[in-house]
């Protein structure tokens, strides 16, 4: 039977985590995932990250830095096999009241002229991990971890040769310190997941 499960935890606060879980199940909702291509997909629709602090911060002229890491792990749920991070850069448009949310990289993508919700599901549409090589008669777990960052964490997350996984990894260890942060996780078998059309364009 699939499993879902939203925390929000700091380093080594599992059991925090547990009693915390009905507070952000009603703010996240559960954990779906959409078998795209080659690729997993985790889809959220009750999830809702660019509200309250964020907002307030967009709404000063700041940029948020969104930071999200997918994992999957083996059935022991602890040794992982695959991690995907990205990064986001959002900011708002206060005279239109539109969003722009850009992905940096050697080739940088961006969508201006967003509404919050088309904002929210183009990042959600661009948070994806390879499901190439994993069996498919076999369990494992996918968590989905997304948090804000401070831009001046990003120096030590971001170089040259693009995100540090160890620094991305330490980050998200950290204690949120307030700061939006979300973590899911859902047990897979991709036997038993349907596969579905290549992800829409906006």
């Amino acid at each position: 039977m699939a499993q879902s499960r939203a925390t929000s935890r700091g380093r080594g606060s599992w059991l925090l985590a547990g009693l915390a879980l009905p507070l952000l199940i009603a703010h996240a909702g559960t954990l779906d995932v959409v078998f795209d291509g080659d690729t997993l997909r985790p889809v959220m629709p009750d999830l809702h990250f660019l509200t309250g602090r964020s907002l307030e911060r967009l709404k000063d002229a700041r940029t948020v830095v969104l930071l999200s890491q997918i994992t999957l792990l083996r059935e022991d749920r602890v040794t992982p096999f695959r991690r995907a991070p990205q990064r986001f850069y959002v900011s708002y448009d206060i005279w239109e009241g539109r969003f722009k949310v850009t992905i940096p990289g050697a080739t940088p993508e961006s969508r201006p002229g967003l509404t919050a919700a088309q904002a929210e599901a183009w990042c959600m549409e661009n948070m994806v991990v390879s499901a190439l090589g994993v069996p498919p008669d076999q369990d494992f777990w996918m968590r989905f971890e997304l948090r804000t960052a401070d831009p001046k964490d990003m120096a030590s997350i971001v170089s040259e040769s693009g995100i540090s996984i160890s620094a991305l990894i330490e980050l998200f260890s950290r204690k949120p310190d307030g700061e939006p942060h979300w973590t899911m996780e859902r047990r897979l078998r991709l036997a038993d997941l349907r596969r579905s059309p290549a992800r829409r364009n906006w």
